[in-house]
């Protein structure tokens, strides 16, 4: 005699047995599509590395997990009787609009094969034409000028130095206007010191 619920254990096991590699592949792409980000030097590897990393381990995590975790959850959390997939209409809709599409790609694999090369063909003259840099340099005409301090600085020395720095700033031909703040603004995002100054600099046009 079977034991209870022996069924339902073996068709969430064929479940995950048909969409596990599917969902793995896909997942595995997504993670090596962000390799060429890790090439980047200067400015943008800094910048952009970061991203790559998490985005690949986040990857790497939920593809590990889809099969091995994942099955074994749908075992314990997929209550009451599993349906064809034919009974959901959903699916007999998507089934019938990607049936006649499959067959008929098939049936003209070669025509398919030639709009796949026309196409990549066609990207050839945009990627010719295309920068080779990935992030162009930034000239926004203003400058953030960050000097810090001794620690244990007052608030009357600190309004002073800044004063003084915002005066000796303006007297560059160059510049157009300084703006300086000492320590933290009214947010909780600044946890600047009273010892750190910023100051933004904007220059006069070309």
């Amino acid at each position: 005699m079977r034991p209870e619920g022996a069924e339902r254990w073996e068709a969430i096991a064929e479940a995950a047995a048909e969409v596990g590699p599917a969902l793995f592949v896909s997942l595995l792409v997504i993670a090596l599509s962000f390799v060429p980000v890790f090439a980047l030097q200067g400015q943008e590897g800094r910048l952009f590395s970061p991203l790559a990393f998490t985005k690949t381990y986040a990857m790497a995590a939920a593809a590990a997990l889809a099969v091995t975790l994942i099955p074994v959850l749908m075992g314990y959390l997929i209550r009451g009787r599993i349906r064809p997939e034919g009974e959901n209409p959903l699916n007999r809709a998507l089934i019938r609009g990607y049936r006649p599409l499959l067959h008929g790609a098939l049936r003209r694999s070669w025509a398919v094969l030639l709009g796949v090369a026309l196409v990549l063909a066609a990207s050839a003259w945009p990627l010719l034409h295309l920068g080779s840099e990935f992030m162009p340099p930034l000239n926004e005409g203003t400058l953030l000028y960050m000097p810090t301090a001794l620690p244990g600085l007052s608030y009357g020395k600190a309004a002073q130095l800044l004063q003084q720095t915002d005066r000796l700033l303006k007297t560059v031909p160059e510049v157009a206007t300084v703006f300086g703040k000492a320590g933290r603004a009214h947010t909780a995002t600044d946890p600047a010191p009273i010892n750190m100054f910023e100051t933004t600099i904007t220059f006069k046009p070309r």
